[in-house]
């Protein structure tokens, strides 16, 4: 076992130059949130200035099962692998069996000559390796994860847009069928997002994908407005339902217990990739809050003191406070260098130009540069190019030194509540007058 991790290790570490920074799944430091926010935050750009955004979700059949051996080995030779670590990897993935028992009955052993080891260390390493090549292959973006391909691209011209996709479809089933991937057209779908008075229509395989008003997209519902209040309610609902679990529950177990249910029933409903849906409306965030709300009242068994004072006693802050805190966490990793590197594109450095250095006397207002003119509130206002570098600035100087370190900085920023957030779920609406 320690051989094969320190195989995989000196395998990542020698791929490390090769693979796309866009290939997220496996990848240390990468995960769904950053191959997601990587593809919205293109798309509002784009809507931002009145163009559009699409995408053309692709549905592999048993990726991990269907990788051929023999084309594995001659790209590990193409990525400069020398004649003794191939036969050692070949050794390794070759005179492998497997049968099917059924109660007491089994099946033929039969020898596998496709797919990886599934739930082995080197599996997902090969994996990536071996679907590394499409991201040459397609010209347009992909938002990857492990098996999980959507190809996406924006313009300001609809028709240019959807030829795009098009042809980056056709590349991509191309570069399947060259390598042994069975795609699934009839599982696949079209988003696109932006004004038009039509549904749209992309051929993928010779198949007609007609426009879907909504899709799922590692394990996020995303709709072509880019509003995500439809996936929001659906999380509110299974926490609303594991809150009822938890009212029959709370006059017979202790408060330790009740407190740790409530951080797996409740807040754990609203812990996956935070940051692609936090920009969302104040009806939704007022129903997070009376869902948290009810949740703390039966954790403490208080019914008379307010939302404000539950959340003191708790030692915690509002389900949106806590996405401002991950958002920051998130900025510190592009600090550090730890995070993918398109979420540079997203949070952008204040560069001093004179030295090519962050500039000193920025650090502690300025670090990120706000290069957005918003022209919408949803796709220019409301996003994380724009609120991140305003909420970095509400941050204590003190934890914007680089030389603390990530844990560090996570144990501290779980103490800060931000007060006078820009965005609009903060600020007081007063009727007849808006947000103020």
């Amino acid at each position: 076992m320690a051989a094969i991790f320190m195989c995989k290790t000196a395998i990542s570490a020698y791929l490390e130059e090769y693979l796309s920074p866009f290939l997220c799944g496996y990848g240390k430091g990468f995960s769904a949130q950053h191959a997601l926010l990587a593809m919205l935050e293109k798309w509002r750009i784009s809507l931002d200035k009145g163009g559009y955004g699409g995408g053309v979700l692709m549905d592999l059949s048993k990726a991990f099962d269907t990788l051929n051996h023999e084309l594995l080995i001659a790209k590990l030779y193409a990525y400069g692998f020398d004649k003794k670590a191939v036969l050692l990897i070949k050794s390794y993935l070759t005179d492998r069996w497997q049968r099917t028992k059924i109660n007491t009955s089994y099946s033929s052993w039969y020898e596998l000559l496709i797919g990886v080891p599934q739930g082995s260390v080197l599996g997902p390493l090969f994996f990536n390796l071996f679907i590394n090549d499409l991201f040459f292959v397609v010209k347009t973006n992909i938002c990857n994860y492990t098996d999980d391909n959507t190809l996406y691209t924006s313009d300001m011209n609809l028709d240019i847009m959807m030829n795009k996709l098009e042809c980056a479809a056709k590349n991509a089933i191309e570069w399947f069928s060259f390598n042994g991937m069975n795609l699934n057209a009839k599982k696949c779908h079209l988003i696109v997002c932006g004004h038009k008075f039509e549904n749209m229509i992309c051929t993928v395989d010779n198949s007609q994908v007609i426009e879907s008003p909504v899709v799922k997209l590692l394990g996020i519902q995303i709709d072509s407005e880019l509003k995500f209040d439809r996936y929001i309610e659906t999380i509110c609902k299974k926490a609303s339902q594991k809150l009822n679990a938890l009212s029959r529950l709370c006059a017979i177990i202790p408060f330790y217990r009740r407190k740790m249910l409530m951080q797996a029933f409740f807040n754990s409903q609203f812990s996956y990739c935070p940051l692609v849906w936090m920009c969302h409306s104040r009806h939704i965030n007022n129903k997070i809050n009376n869902l948290h709300f009810r949740a703390l009242r039966m954790v403490y068994a208080d019914e008379l003191s307010t939302f404000e004072e539950l959340l003191k006693k708790d030692d915690s802050v509002t389900i949106h406070h806590r996405n401002l805190q991950f958002l920051v966490i998130e900025m510190f990793k592009v600090i550090k260098g730890i995070s993918p590197l398109f979420m540079e594109h997203i949070f952008t450095k204040n560069v001093n130009v004179y030295s090519g250095n962050v500039s000193a006397s920025t650090r502690s207002k300025s670090y990120f540069y706000n290069n957005v003119n918003p022209k919408k509130v949803n796709y220019g206002l409301e996003t994380l190019r724009s609120l991140g570098p305003k909420v970095w600035n509400m941050i204590p100087n003190e934890l914007k030194d680089e030389t603390i370190s990530l844990s560090v900085f996570k144990n501290k920023i779980k103490k800060w509540t931000p007060s006078s957030c820009p965005c609009r779920l903060c600020k007081d609406f007063i009727p007849y007058l808006g947000f103020i």
